[in-house]
């Protein structure tokens, strides 16, 4: 009888390690699907690949959410360039996303529009008035640097280029890399 309880204890202890492994990487996926990434100190940037369904859909909001409550930030960069279909479903929630953002205070720019996105959303109606939008990442950062007083000054000679040609931002005297930003 205790080598029969001893067994079934075992396979509880190995099903609640298996259970626990189990939840571990379904929250890893689950941040890996809608990253929220703070690119400036009060700059959130959501960028959305792939399809959007209603539960994904929900889930990128409550962490888009839950960043801005955390950081304090003004400003949401939401990318949809990797988002394959726009159809009236997923613009739908991507307004939602807009406007609960907005609720907590955050100005929300949506960028990676392209001219056949352009056409969907007004082929569908979409009412997209108020929503400030922008065709690229970079050109969404421009603006939502110029909103929060910020400036990004370019360094006479271009960026220092380190050993391996990659730019290196922060040395060189005056006029360096990264001045005017602050």
């Amino acid at each position: 009888m205790s080598t029969e309880r001893s067994a079934a204890g075992g396979q509880r202890s190995q099903a609640d390690v298996q259970n626990s492994m189990i939840d571990e990487q379904r929250r890893a996926i689950s941040e890996l699907q809608t990253p929220v990434i703070q690119v400036w100190e009060g700059i959130l940037a959501l960028p959305i690949v792939g399809t959007l369904d209603t539960a994904r859909s929900q889930q990128m909001t409550e962490t888009l959410l839950q960043k801005i409550v955390d950081t304090g930030s003004d400003m949401v960069i939401l990318d949809i360039t990797g988002v394959p279909v726009i159809d009236t479903a997923v613009a739908k929630h991507l307004i939602e996303t807009v406007s609960a953002a907005r609720l907590l205070g955050a100005e929300v720019l949506m960028v990676g529009l392209t001219t056949r996105t352009a056409m969907t959303l007004v082929h569908l109606g979409v009412d997209l008035a108020g929503i400030t939008t922008r065709t690229t990442l970079a050109k969404g950062l421009e603006l939502a640097f110029a909103r929060l007083g910020l400036e990004v000054i370019r360094r006479r000679g271009g960026a220092v280029r380190g050993a391996s040609g990659e730019a290196v931002l922060g040395q060189g005297g005056e006029g360096g890399a990264g001045e005017g930003l602050g």
